[in-house]
């Protein structure tokens, strides 16, 4: 079964129109009808008993006495004009005593409607006159009665609760087409969507206002012709407010329909003069805004301040001198209470704003990359150096994972390129072994010798490299425990006696007095007073003392190396802990620039710390070491330890 929506055809619209005037027409007169029946006009059996005739006809009597008393030309008109076709005789008191006053326009013989009224007044002698008024049978067409009489005979022509029912059916039937016709706004047939008309692109305020003249406009031309047709017949008296109905309704309808329509497509108000002025209104005065904020934000924040500041106070003298100067000066009062109260909330809102960032820029001072500042309530150059300080933390950030990325590759690639190099070196010093136990020319056998030398510094270099690889990534095994210092020192300095004789170096060997005890790992510790000495042996000037310290500082040992470089140290301190850095520069000397930094990584991975500092050719190392905290029994027992292997040497 195919739907057809009717909501787009034409003639279904114009075919509800019909409906809608027609039923809106049944509506009003039989509305009309059954609405004057309820208060009873038109629902009595005669017209002489309705009030349609009872009204004008007792208004025609008072108009009669009136001009029987006081002649004047506005009674004689109404009497002759309005209430044409009426006659009236006045009495002094009852008619039966006789007393007649003056009688209006001729008495007819055979009156078709008769009736008489008392009315009071204090120039009667009796207190009161009767009018006895006449309606002769002939009513002329230009009077009321005659207007009334039609309208009465055309409202009794009707049944009281028919019309109702009617009444509610038009009525019904009014709404109904007028749903129709509202839900149909907008609609054309075969498209989907909603398209407005002519009407419906006129600004709706423009539209609405042109609606109401024309009603203004209709129902003042309703009046005045109604008013001028007061003694025409009921047709021509009751067809201008027919029209009248009609062009009010079809305004009403167009208003109805267009405002369906609008509301459909949504945004109506933006179709509006009204609007229009108001976006127009609000770009100058967002343009005038902008303009004198752009010109604020290129002041300085101290001129800003100042200016902010300096325009609350001057406000405020002027109230001040309006307080005084005014006899009504206490109403400005609160206005300057309230002005200082605005003044120290922003100072107050200001200082816990630059707070906020000076606590950012501490935490980045102190390390913590990943402190950030929510800038949402912050506001103009606050909230920009806030955001700066963000973008600083997030830079730093960024800088230090890509170090620390490049720090990883470049171990990487060390650690697998040493380990490539380990395997060929290998079958390299082995073969050469093997050469060496052959016999072979003399000009070979030193071929073989500078090979060996050779294969063993490269087999040195791989393996630091090595160590130097796990030692920066901590893949290194570290066991910590409580280790004499003295005897690993006076150990490392004995195995290197013939080293040190032979480039004819004095050690002075300068121990604490009794067994210092670090937290340590002996193995590691060893490693590097090993590197230590063995950059000793290398750069250290021949026939100067080398000096080797132990003691204690802000509850650390402190372990120190000092000694006389031979070449000139013509790099820095910080530059020396780099890797493949050397204190030789043209680098004719032995050692891979790997010692140092790899004593710094082991005192690191130890929880102590590794410092170099160069003075001339001055060259000092100093290394920390956590100190175990001794009873003092243990003390004792040490030092008795001590003393004994002094008498036994």
């Amino acid at each position: 079964m195919i739907k057809r929506d009717l909501r787009g055809n034409l003639i279904a619209k114009c075919a509800a129109i019909l409906l809608l005037v027609i039923s809106t027409a049944f509506t009003l007169v039989f509305g009309g009808v059954v609405i004057a029946q309820s208060y009873g006009y038109g629902a009595y059996n005669s017209y002489e008993e309705d009030p349609l005739f009872l009204n004008n006809i007792n208004d025609a009597m008072l108009c009669t006495l009136n001009q029987i008393l006081e002649p004047s030309g506005y009674s004689a008109a109404r009497l002759s004009n309005l209430y044409a076709g009426f006659s009236a005789q006045v009495y002094d008191g009852e008619p039966a005593e006789g007393g007649l006053v003056g009688v209006w326009s001729d008495i007819p013989q055979e009156p078709a409607y008769q009736t008489s009224s008392r009315i009071e007044r204090s120039s009667a002698e009796t207190g009161y006159y009767t009018v006895v008024g006449f309606l002769r049978e002939d009513i002329p067409v230009s009077s009321v009665f005659q207007r009334d009489l039609s309208l009465y005979q055309f409202i009794h022509s009707f049944h009281y609760g028919g019309t109702a029912v009617i009444t509610v059916l038009s009525l019904l039937t009014a709404l109904a087409m007028l749903i129709f016709l509202l839900c149909a706004a907008g609609h054309r047939a075969s498209q989907n969507g909603i398209f407005p008309n002519w009407q419906d692109r006129v600004p709706l305020d423009l539209y609405l206002v042109c609606v109401v003249i024309l009603l203004v406009v209709v129902l003042v031309q309703c009046d005045q012709v109604l008013y001028s047709n007061r003694y025409a017949p009921l047709l021509i008296y009751i067809a201008p407010l027919v029209l009248s109905f009609l062009a009010a309704g079809s305004l009403l309808l167009a208003s109805l329909l267009t405002l369906a329509t609008r509301f459909k497509l949504g945004k109506w108000w933006r179709n509006t003069i009204c609007y229009g002025i108001f976006r127009w209104c609000r770009n100058i005065w967002w343009r005038c805004w902008t303009t004198v904020m752009e010109f604020v934000r290129i002041l300085p924040m101290t001129w800003r301040t100042v200016l902010a500041v300096g325009g609350v106070l001057l406000l405020q003298s002027f109230l001040i001198l309006v307080i005084f100067l005014s006899y009504d000066g206490a109403f400005f009062l609160p206005i300057t209470l309230l002005l200082d109260i605005v003044l120290v909330a922003g100072a107050a809102w200001l200082s816990r704003q630059l707070q906020l960032v000076k606590d950012m820029g501490k935490a980045l001072a102190a390390g913590d990359l990943e402190a950030k500042l929510d800038t949402t309530k912050l506001f103009w150059d606050v909230k920009t150096h806030a955001e700066c300080l963000n973008q600083i933390g997030e830079g730093m950030n960024e800088a230090v994972e890509r170090r620390m990325r490049s720090e990883r590759l470049k171990t990487e690639l060390i650690t697998n390129v040493s380990h490539d190099i380990k395997t060929p070196l290998t079958s390299i010093v082995n073969y050469v072994d093997l050469l060496k136990k052959e016999a072979l020319p003399p000009a070979a056998e030193e071929y073989v010798m500078v090979l060996d030398r050779q294969s063993s510094r490269l087999k040195k270099l791989t393996e630091d490299l090595v160590e130097a690889s796990k030692a920066s990534t901590g893949n290194v095994t570290v066991n910590l425990e409580p280790i004499v210092v003295n005897e690993i020192i006076h150990q490392a300095v004995g195995d290197y006696d013939e080293r040190l004789a032979a480039g004819k170096l004095e050690v002075i060997v300068n121990t604490y007095e009794g067994n210092l005890i670090a937290l340590t790992d002996g193995r590691l510790l060893w490693r590097v007073l090993d590197n230590l000495l063995s950059n000793v042996c290398k750069y250290a000037m021949a026939g100067t003392r080398v000096y080797v310290d132990l003691g204690t500082r802000d509850n650390m040992a402190l372990l120190t190396v000092k000694n006389i470089s031979r070449d000139p140290l013509n790099v820095t301190a910080g530059e020396l802990m780099e890797r493949f850095v050397r204190g030789d520069a043209s680098r004719h000397t032995e050692g891979s620039g790997l010692g140092l930094n790899i004593a710094r990584s082991l005192m690191d991975l130890m929880g102590g710390s590794f410092a170099v500092s160069v003075d001339g050719d001055l060259f000092k190392a100093e290394l920390t070491l956590k100190l175990v905290e001794q009873k003092p029994w243990e003390k004792k027992l040490n030092d008795g330890i001590t003393l004994q292997l002094d008498m036994r040497k």
